[in-house]
């Protein structure tokens, strides 16, 4: 779009800890506050991962809301359907984050589940890209549940023109940032399987399909990527790969 984006992430190194550093933000027109102690649900409601979510996530707040605040600057902080849940650490910090937002004037929207980027494989990862890894690499999908769950998806391509359009325009209250078409996890992996040429194996445990209330739609912003099209492009995606590594 022709916009100059300066990249922020502790990935990148402890220089860039958003926890302790001071960011820099006198020729920043706007922010995006995506940073956060993060992962996929084998991640998130472990007891053991509690308290250093609650502490991570604390710190980040406690650093970067008083620089915004200071240097005036607009920013999205980026929530999720989980502030709506108080029984973990990741939903009580988001809807924290949430409020400290709309205290400071800031734009407040709320993820659901995004796919889309191939991740490495581990208790951090997400669900869709275990499940294309498996299909790709093992020609094989094991999931841990019958799939009977439901969930929400929005493509990463999405998420990041919701951003974008939101910011841009300054919207008050919390918006929703999801394709708002509810598919069974089963229907997910299946979709998988048939593109990959992979054999599926549902597993035995119940899984939950939260139902967290809508907040509402983006004004101005649609959707643009059918799941079965961003399915494709992640598997098309993974076997790419695993022809340039030869795994």
């Amino acid at each position: 779009m022709g916009e100059q984006v300066i990249r922020f992430d502790i990935a990148r190194g402890e220089h860039e800890d958003g926890r302790r550093v001071i960011l820099g933000l006198e020729n920043v027109e706007r922010v995006y506050f995506l940073a956060w102690d993060v992962g996929g649900a084998k991640y998130l409601y472990r007891q053991e991962t509690q308290l250093r979510q609650l502490d991570w996530n604390l710190q980040l707040m406690l650093n970067i809301m008083p620089q915004l605040e200071a240097q005036k600057t607009p920013f999205l902080f980026v929530s999720s359907q989980l502030a709506e849940e108080y029984d973990t650490v990741y939903g009580v910090t988001k809807r924290l984050g949430e409020i400290w937002t709309h205290l400071l004037g800031g734009v407040r929207v709320r993820l659901w589940n995004v796919y889309g980027p191939l991740e490495s494989v581990s208790e951090r990862s997400h669900v869709v890209s275990d499940f294309v890894h498996q299909a790709v690499s093992r020609g094989e999908i094991r999931m841990l549940t019958n799939g009977k769950e439901r969930r929400q998806f929005i493509h990463i391509d999405d998420v990041c023109a919701a951003f974008h359009h939101a910011l841009a325009a300054r919207w008050d209250g919390v918006y929703d940032v999801t394709s708002f078409e509810w598919v069974s996890v089963l229907e997910v992996a299946r979709c998988i399987a048939d593109y990959a040429g992979a054999r599926l194996v549902p597993g035995e445990q119940i899984g939950n399909t939260p139902l967290t209330p809508l907040q509402g739609k983006i004004p101005g912003w649609v959707p643009q990527v059918s799941l079965e099209e961003g399915l494709r492009r992640m598997v098309d995606q993974a076997r790419a790969q695993m022809n340039k590594t030869g795994a």
